[in-house]
C-alpha cells in the first residue's frame, strides 16, 4: 500500500522546512568561538580603579609564553566588554604596548553589573589568543 500526497503540499512543505533546516545548521556552526591557537601563552591583568567602577578603566595586561618564561612582545590586542546579561551593547578597546609584554587598554563600563572582557591577541607570528576574564560587581559611581 502506497499513500500518495499531492505534490503541492510537499513543495509547500520543503519551502517552509529548507530554510527552517539551513538556520539551524548556520547557528550551529557560527556559535563557535575560534580555537585559541597560542594556549602556551598566559594572560595576566589588572583593572584600575580597583574594584571596579561605571565610567573609564585602564586594564592592564601581560602577555607570558610558558615556556619560555619570557615576555610576548609585539602583539596587536584587542579587547571587547560585555554585560553578563543580554541586551547590552559590548564596548571596545584597544591596548598599546608599553614595555615588552605589557600592554594597556582603555574600556568603559557604561552600567554597574558584572561584565566579561574578551580578550584577542594577534601575535607576531600570525596566531591569535583568545581568552576571556570575568570583571564582576562592577560599582556605580559616586560623585562626591
Amino acid at each position: 500500500m502506497h499513500l500518495r500526497v499531492p505534490s503541492t503540499h510537499c513543495r509547500g512543505l520543503s519551502r517552509r522546512l529548507v530554510p527552517a533546516l539551513t538556520v539551524c545548521l548556520l547557528a550551529a556552526g557560527g556559535c563557535q568561538p575560534p580555537a585559541d591557537s597560542a594556549p602556551e601563552v598566559a594572560l595576566g591583568w589588572t583593572v584600575a580603579p580597583a574594584p571596579p567602577v561605571t565610567g573609564p578603566a585602564t586594564f592592564s595586561l601581560t602577555l607570558t609564553d610558558t615556556a619560555a618564561g619570557q615576555p610576548v612582545a609585539g602583539a596587536a590586542v584587542r579587547l571587547e566588554g560585555n554585560m553578563s546579561h543580554a541586551g547590552m551593547k559590548p564596548v571596545f578597546g584597544t591596548a598599546r604596548e608599553m614595555a615588552p609584554g605589557r600592554y594597556e587598554a582603555p574600556l568603559d563600563f557604561t552600567m554597574a553589573g558584572d561584565w566579561f572582557v574578551l580578550v584577542e591577541a594577534r601575535l607576531r607570528d600570525g596566531r591569535t589568543l583568545q581568552r576571556q576574564v570575568d570583571v564582576r560587581g562592577v560599582r556605580p559611581r559616586t560623585s562626591r
